[in-house]
């Protein structure tokens, strides 16, 4: 993939803050409503719980400790949120989306832990390995070395004095809301997942259809769009199934296009990838793209609440529900409810309005009904 192209791509995919703003268009695809959650319980959802009334930011409201924990050979810098009050918590984990640009993927975490904290849910902050002040390196890491970091700061966590280790969830957004279930499927102390904006579609599909809005977003026409595409998605193909032929025969057409097309409209060669530090960011998900992660999410069991904007130009939407859907088929007893949102895009931003939905008070209204039993 191009250098400033796939820029473009990225800061769409990392705009899963709620505080980033981003624009949407409706994917016009209906969606089944097997697990979908009914309009009046999500309205009762986004009541504004009572602990969040009087929550006040300016407020020491909660404990804060550093929690380093160690992963495969790395120490993960973190932080715990606890409660003011003794006793034993349920903990959420609150796993960073995007890629390595720490101050915007570490927006929702620090917003979220002290009002969980203050509701009586301790939270969890840390810093993806290769970011801020967390040991490994980035650039050459999978999304398998993320999703057994979380694992592993489940498992430490477990032990804490002050967590009540049945009660360990994890929280993700955008592509934290992939690694957040996988997590899940791989740890029998994971309990209960919720997601926003998660890509639970292959690396293949959610790249795809990435790069399409990108390239529309980068100003395109959609005549010159469509020529292209079928290139992008051959270049796709090649990375997930690990295809060498395929990935000489993408790079002998780009190198004949970049003669007629505007470089920035194209692929960048399998051979030229690992040798461009413009996409450092993006070197895990190369690293990962042949991994069927989706197979590996029959085996998530305990309660999963994944939110979508239906104006979500980063995820398909449809294609997410599906899978989650077939997902609740499958192998043991699923407990999985799916809300999507009218009229917001990936941050759950109204692009007309500006307005955003606060999917906070979702989570904490949604873990104290189902899976907190209060």
């Amino acid at each position: 993939m191009t250098r400033r192209l796939l820029r473009i791509a990225t800061v769409l995919l990392l705009l899963s803050s709620e505080q980033a703003a981003g624009q949407g268009r409706s994917s016009g695809t209906d969606i089944a409503s097997g697990g979908m959650m009914d309009s009046a319980t999500v309205a009762r959802l986004l009541v504004k719980p009572a602990c969040l009334a009087t929550y006040v930011d300016s407020a020491r409201t909660c404990v804060v400790q550093d929690f380093p924990v160690q992963s495969n050979g790395i120490v993960l810098s973190g932080h715990l949120y606890l409660p003011m009050q003794g006793g034993r918590w349920p903990l959420v984990i609150l796993v960073p989306g995007g890629f390595n640009e720490t101050e915007l993927i570490m927006q929702v975490p620090r917003y979220y832990a002290p009002r969980l904290a203050h509701c009586g849910i301790a939270a969890y902050v840390y810093w993806k390995r290769g970011t801020g002040s967390s040991g490994g390196v980035y650039a050459d890491a999978t999304y398998d070395d993320f999703i057994d970091d979380i694992v592993g700061i489940a498992e430490a966590l477990a032990l804490h004095p002050q967590i009540d280790s049945r009660k360990i969830g994890v929280y993700g957004g955008s592509s934290g809301g992939l690694l957040a279930p996988l997590a899940a499927a791989r740890s029998g102390i994971i309990s209960f997942v919720g997601s926003a904006s998660g890509p639970i579609v292959s690396i293949e599909e959610e790249n795809n259809f990435n790069i399409e809005h990108a390239l529309r977003a980068r100003g395109y026409a959609d005549s010159l769009t469509r020529k292209v595409l079928p290139l992008w998605h051959r270049h796709h193909a090649a990375w997930a199934r690990s295809d060498t032929v395929e990935h000489e025969a993408v790079a002998a057409e780009v190198y004949r296009l970049r003669k007629h097309y505007d470089p920035l409209m194209l692929p960048t060669p399998y051979g030229e990838v690992f040798a461009d530090s413009g996409l450092v960011f993006m070197w895990p998900v190369f690293r990962s793209a042949h991994r069927d992660y989706l197979a590996e999410l029959k085996h998530l069991e305990g309660m999963w609440l994944s939110i979508y904007g239906e104006r979500d130009e980063i995820v398909p939407v449809p294609s997410c529900v599906r899978n989650i859907q077939t997902l609740m088929t499958e192998g043991r007893d699923k407990h999985c409810e799916i809300i999507v949102l009218p009229d917001v895009d990936h941050s759950f931003i109204n692009p007309e309005t500006s307005r955003q939905v606060p999917i906070v008070r979702i989570l904490v209204n949604w873990l104290n009904e189902s899976v907190l039993g209060s």
